[in-house]
């Protein structure tokens, strides 16, 4: 496959000025320059509209047609595209993306900002059954890509296989194994557009990065400096810049209570595999009383001070006296809604999915599990306090993940100055 696009990295910590740069950009740009922002939240589409105001952006609504009467943001944003506006959305709406939004971004020469990356793999669910009538009947599978092709003869198909056709046709189904299959987000999305811009931190420890290596993109990585709203620029990218001067070993506390961490003591704890096996027993008792020791006995401060994860599955399970609201996604990323916190509980102790990274090392593609779980952890601790520099305390009983953190502080702690 040619990949035309010039794919851009815009690699820095959280609270670096990566969003206030791009905005920058954008309103630097050629008038003629037409941009497709997305982002995760909504609230952040306000603010693209609001300091991007010359490039007038467009949020897509709901556009009734014939075929749907309650009407969808998918059909605005082709009519907004079609139009060729600058636009804004979030990433459940880029996730939608189909052929004819393909074909009208690349006929209109669109310049792609991601804030944070996007999903761009899953382990396809499939019973056996019916993945050998598909590759009997319905698809062929191209040898050396293992993509699923669904047979021209079978184009005006309608019935159960339709979301498989839908998919075949978007080029997103790969066969791995003998029965077992993987989405892949459709990388003639990403190759529909002009110049592409993603906003992140470890973008080398990310799902993204291992899909773009897969499928043989070449991208280049950039630095963010400035100190002021109006001055964040971006630079070719430089590793030895600090983009704080804090010492994170004064601010980042981690919670040493030996009682509290004992949960946790092997390097497979509190992965989504040991909550599956001890969700009924006793474990989930004592975890629980965990987490409220530590909010209200450890930090002993208001409800609406803490935050917490766990894995979605769990929740529930968790929940408690004093801290239920706190809750956010363990995968919540790009929002300031929270940096008031400075009580943060961080249950988990991340891996990457084994069918994923199976797919992955079998296609020869290199993974970092340990990066992956660091750069998911400090993207939901930044959702708190220490993004403004201020102090705030933290509970992760999976030993694994508390010496990731640990090791992280160390490296980045002391004050470096730029060169």
């Amino acid at each position: 496959m040619e990949f035309n696009c010039k794919v851009n990295i815009v690699d820095a910590i959280m609270g670096a000025g990566k969003t206030q740069s791009i905005m920058n950009y954008i309103n630097q740009s050629d008038e003629d320059e037409k941009f497709l922002v997305i982002t995760p939240f909504l609230d952040e589409i306000d603010r693209y509209r609001k300091y991007c105001s010359c490039k007038n952006f467009k949020a897509p609504t709901f556009l009734k047609d014939d075929k749907d009467e309650k009407g969808s943001k998918l059909n605005d944003l082709k009519r907004l595209i079609g139009k060729g506006d600058n636009i804004v959305s979030t990433h459940a709406l880029f996730q939608k993306f189909d052929n004819e939004l393909i074909d009208l971004c690349r006929a209109q020469n669109y310049t792609l900002i991601m804030d944070e990356v996007a999903n761009v793999i899953e382990e396809y669910t499939i019973t056996k059954q019916d993945f050998e009538i598909l590759k009997n009947t319905y698809v062929e599978i191209n040898p050396e890509t293992k993509q699923l092709i669904w047979k021209e003869e079978y184009s005006d198909y309608k019935g159960k296989f339709d979301n498989e056709k839908r998919l075949c046709e978007l080029g997103s189904l790969v066969c791995y194994g003998d029965n077992l299959m993987v989405w892949l987000f459709p990388i003639e999305t990403f190759n529909s557009f002009r110049n592409i811009y993603i906003l992140t931190y470890y973008f080398d420890m990310q799902m993204q990065k291992y899909y773009y290596d897969y499928y043989g993109v070449q991208y280049i990585y950039w630095s963010v400096q400035g100190d002021s709203m109006e001055n964040y620029h971006l630079i070719p990218y430089n590793s030895n810049i600090k983009y704080t001067s804090y010492d994170y070993s004064k601010l980042i506390h981690i919670c040493e209570n030996e009682k509290l961490n004992m949960i946790g003591d092997r390097d497979s704890d509190l992965s989504f595999s040991w909550y599956s096996r001890n969700k009924n027993n006793a474990s989930m008792k004592i975890l629980k009383k965990n987490i409220y020791n530590f909010f209200h006995n450890v930090r002993n401060t208001k409800s609406t001070d803490y935050i917490w994860t766990t894995f979605k599955e769990y929740q529930t399970i968790l929940k408690g006296k004093g801290y239920t609201k706190g809750y956010l996604p363990c995968n919540c990323r790009a929002t300031n809604e929270y940096r008031d916190r400075t009580s943060v509980a961080y249950l988990i102790n991340r891996y990457l999915n084994p069918f994923i990274k199976n797919f992955f090392t079998m296609n020869h593609i290199s993974v970092d599990e340990n990066g992956y779980a660091l750069s998911e952890m400090l993207q939901f601790i930044w959702r708190s306090a220490i993004r403004d520099g201020k102090e705030i305390w933290v509970y992760i009983p999976s030993i694994r993940m508390r010496n990731l953190l640990k090791q992280w502080i160390k490296q980045n702690s002391p004050k470096i100055t730029t060169k």
